[in-house]
């Protein structure tokens, strides 16, 4: 009995051991297509653990204390909207909160960052900050995105959980927002993920760029359709609506349709309709795609009274990018269905 209870220990060690070298080669590269934003470079050898970009969106920072009093809130918080880059850092062994969260403090302040807010433990900070900032049961919080797989996932939640030692600065310049969240990872309820982060210290770095909304799902008018085809030869178009994965034009594709068939009336020229998607998934996949979706638009203009022989349907996938296929504004920029004159 002794030796079997020995026995299945070993090889629990064993598990363990071999689940921690996973781990720690999470550890050792950055999240596949992640990268440093320039404003902020990263900390010596740190490594990117999780990071995701939004081209638009809004994002809510802490710009005072935590409170209890009515509920969990921060006493003041600024909103911005814009660009937003949230990045989650994981630092070497053997590195304070302080060494870490002073060396991006001081590269922002350098940089003519001025503060808008700053603490330090949970006596300046106040006692739910933490929770409120980076919890596992708040996905509001969480950093991620449909990149992150694997291993990695494992720590989306995890990370955070037993953080000490908490540093927070809110910095402003010319409009963009910087807030630097640091903590030693020490304890933690999520077991073998919370044991690989021990001693750990991760940084929450969060910007927020001011910018405008790309207004990509206007409708373009057949005069407009008419000068940008004479001129340029071809004419994007993103008021075409695909459900993910799907092939079926929406409803909300029909202002588009209207006006595409307009222009196609007006002249008696050949076109391809070419089908476009981003790089995300498999290339065989994404062709077959592109190409439906692509004969789906023609189809709906022989609907409408244009010669079949005259439009000619294919699809490239992402052979073809508008933009870089590395965040969700050039991913938008991709998708997308040209009409290309012969």
């Amino acid at each position: 009995m002794i030796k079997a209870a020995l026995v299945c220990l070993a090889l629990l060690a064993g598990a363990m051991t071999a689940d921690a070298a996973e781990y720690q080669k999470v550890f050792s590269e950055d999240q596949p297509g992640a990268k440093d934003h320039p404003l902020t470079g990263r900390y010596g050898d740190s490594r990117i653990l999780l990071q995701s970009v939004a081209a638009f969106n809004e994002i809510t920072f802490a710009a005072g204390k935590a409170d209890y009093q009515g509920g969990k809130h921060f006493t003041e918080t600024v909103k911005a909207e814009g660009k937003v880059t949230r990045t989650i850092y994981i630092t070497p062994t053997e590195r304070s909160t302080l060494e870490v969260f002073r060396n991006f403090y001081d590269k922002l302040s350098g940089d003519g960052f001025e503060t808008v807010f700053q603490c330090a433990g949970t006596d300046e900070c106040g006692e739910p900050f933490k929770e409120l900032k980076y919890h596992w049961n708040n996905k509001d919080t969480h950093v991620s995105n449909t990149t992150v797989t694997g291993d990695r996932t494992r720590f989306v939640s995890s990370v955070f959980d037993g953080g000490q030692d908490i540093r927070y600065a809110l910095m402003k310049k010319d409009g963009t927002f910087v807030s630097l969240f640091v903590a030693l990872n020490r304890g933690g309820t999520f077991g073998d993920y919370s044991a690989a982060l021990n001693d750990r210290v991760t940084a929450l770095v969060e910007i927020a760029e001011p910018k405008a909304m790309d207004n990509l799902m206007r409708t373009i008018d057949s005069a407009e359709m008419a000068s940008t085809i004479a001129s340029m030869g071809s004419i994007a178009l993103y008021g075409l609506y695909f459900d993910t994965a799907k092939a079926e034009l929406k409803a909300e594709s029909e202002p588009q349709l209207v006006e595409m068939a307009n222009y196609l009336k007006s002249n008696d020229l050949k076109f391809y309709v070419v089908g476009h998607t981003d790089s995300q998934g498999k290339l065989d996949y994404n062709l077959d795609l592109s190409n439906r979706r692509a004969k789906a638009v023609a189809a709906e203009l022989v609907k409408r009274g244009i010669k079949k022989d005259r439009i000619d349907a294919r699809g490239v996938g992402p052979l073809a990018p508008a933009a870089p296929n590395d965040d969700d504004d050039g991913r938008a920029r991709n998708r997308r269905v040209v009409l290309v004159a012969q």
